[in-house]
């Protein structure tokens, strides 16, 4: 009798250590079932196979973030990108995923990983980005060949970059950012609707920085930055089928890169000899021998151009003072560019029409 009821006494207490351990996760349950929808996943549409899907839905693999994401993870442009973008290393001027991208900068190096801007083709990362992230409903990086849908310059990737449309609700927006290095950002936004059929919005941002490498002599210091980039966009929507936007951005770049042969900010193999005149494609200092003054050494990279300054900075492996001078003797990106898209929809079937328009001033001496 006593063995009988020492055994049900265990048997007890096991069906109690078994309701401790799973009654939490009944509770837990019960509170998700309440929830409701809260506690699911953010679905977010994007449109990387040239039609609306949300992620989950697309078979490629990328990486979507919204507007939302972009100022939580305070990423302003490009460079910042990359920290968040799986097998994705971004420069600057140029992007490469999975190790695939632009084989070598310069005439005739077409990118590897393909720039869009609202549908519109870029043939370049840094005439996208430039302008920064702002007034960005979302950036698509899809990683991997995607020859088929965005042409020959995709065969490492695509990165799509897609602006806020004008509304119909007034709406404005500014934003002030100061930091080290004298960072001094300006940022600005309003959305105006002028009736049900046609609405405008214009944005600008304004980024100064001084250098991070200093220059001994007189000379600015490398890898400043300042850019200044305004644009208006034009939504015009006469009937529910039809749609019109035309966008015009106008943006300046004053900042001096690396070097040519991508050695860093400073090119140090002063042995190697360019393919080709490098010096006339690519901004970028470069180390001089001030006595190689010969015109017939101009593709040289130590020829010395007499007529332009000298600037000193420190070797950045042997510590030695060495002299270098621009690439190209400075360097003032202008960007005017045009963008036009069209919608119309019949009875179910959709036809998208893009054009686009642009003129570049690269260099001003």
């Amino acid at each position: 009798m006593n063995k009988r009821n020492g055994a049900y006494k265990r048997r007890i207490s096991y069906t109690a250590v078994m309701c401790a351990i799973y009654a939490p996760s009944l509770v837990i349950a019960q509170e998700d079932e309440e929830d409701g929808p809260g506690r699911a996943i953010e679905e977010v549409i994007v449109t990387a196979e040239r039609r609306e899907a949300s992620v989950q839905d697309t078979s490629i693999s990328i990486t979507a973030l919204t507007a939302e994401n972009l100022e939580d993870f305070g990423i302003r442009n490009q460079e910042d990108l990359q920290n968040f973008i799986p097998a994705t290393t971004i420069q600057p001027y140029d992007a490469t995923v999975r190790g695939v991208g632009r084989n070598f900068r310069a005439l005739g190096g077409d990118p590897g990983i393909s720039t869009y801007m609202n549908g519109i083709y870029s043939e370049d990362l840094l005439t996208a980005t430039a302008a920064t992230f702002w007034d960005v409903e979302r950036v698509e990086v899809l990683r991997g060949p995607q020859g088929t849908l965005y042409g020959r310059n995709a065969v490492g990737g695509a990165i799509n970059i897609l602006y806020n449309e004008p509304t119909q609700e007034f709406d404005y927006s500014l934003k002030s950012i100061v930091g080290n290095f004298g960072t001094d950002e300006w940022y600005g936004m309003m959305n105006i609707p002028v009736n049900d059929q046609f609405s405008t919005r214009v944005n600008f941002s304004v980024r100064n920085r001084d250098g991070v490498v200093e220059e001994l002599g007189s000379g600015d210091d490398l890898d400043g930055l300042g850019t200044e980039n305004a644009a208006i966009q034009f939504k015009w929507t006469p009937s529910d089928n039809l749609e019109f936007n035309l966008r015009q951005n106008w943006m300046v770049i004053d900042r001096p890169f690396g070097g040519a042969n991508g050695g860093g900010l400073v090119v140090l193999n002063e042995d190697g000899q360019p393919s080709r005149n490098t010096t006339s494609l690519v901004p970028g200092m470069r180390f001089i021998d001030t006595s190689n003054t010969a015109q017939a050494n101009y593709d040289s990279n130590t020829w010395y151009d007499q007529s332009q300054p000298i600037h000193t900075y420190k070797d950045p492996v042997t510590g030695a003072m060495r002299q270098a001078q621009r690439v190209r003797p400075g360097i003032d990106f202008g960007d005017f560019a045009g963008s036009q898209n069209a919608a119309a929809s019949i009875d179910g079937f959709n036809s998208t029409s893009a054009a686009s328009a642009q003129r570049y001033n690269d260099c001003v001496f």
